[in-house]
């Protein structure tokens, strides 16, 4: 097989590991506004650290978790929180040999009559042919709210009239 072959294998291996690494994080943010923590909980590797620093956001206080099941009680406290988690500047860098990757995004979270924000960084690694996150570190940087005695006006569910009930459209690789 010619060299340029091979090159070009690899840079096709790595713009498909980008996209699967998009997906993964783009199932994250759908699994946790639609409350579904053990697909939230698949994404994560066993053995995963995830740090949220400033959280609850404004008290400075920083959690450092490791392994699903210490990570799980933080997503499981996460239902009926009405939010939606929105991510802008996604970036993703593949290692060469295309195992593992680093990600980075802003996020803003919307809340009924507010909103935070801050950042995503992320280390990916394929295990048994799927992108898990092994590394996750949640800043919380700003945020506002305005107290307010009505609900808001429109608190749906994030599955209301979708598809595929607030599930993600989820990166599937050629065969």
């Amino acid at each position: 097989m010619s060299d340029e072959l091979v090159a070009l294998r690899a840079r096709i291996a790595r713009l498909e590991a980008r996209d699967a690494c998009v997906s993964a994080f783009n199932e994250y943010l759908h699994y946790l506004d639609g409350e579904f923590t053990d697909e939230l909980l698949d994404l994560f590797a066993e053995d995963a650290q995830l740090e949220v620093m400033n959280y609850p956001p404004g008290s400075g206080v920083n959690l450092e978790l490791q392994g699903r099941e210490e990570i799980r009680p933080l997503y499981a406290e996460h239902h009926g929180i009405m939010s939606r988690h929105h991510s802008a500047n996604v970036a993703v860098n593949v290692s060469p040999a295309a195992d593992s990757a680093e990600l980075s995004a802003y996020f803003l979270t919307a809340l009924n009559y507010g909103a935070t924000g801050g950042l995503y960084e992320a280390r990916l690694e394929l295990r048994a042919g799927r992108w898990q996150l092994c590394w996750m570190r949640i800043s919380s940087t700003w945020g506002w709210v305005v107290p307010q005695e009505n609900p808001p006006f429109l608190a749906e569910h994030l599955g209301a009239g979708t598809l595929r009930g607030g599930r993600p459209v989820v990166y599937e690789p050629p065969e």
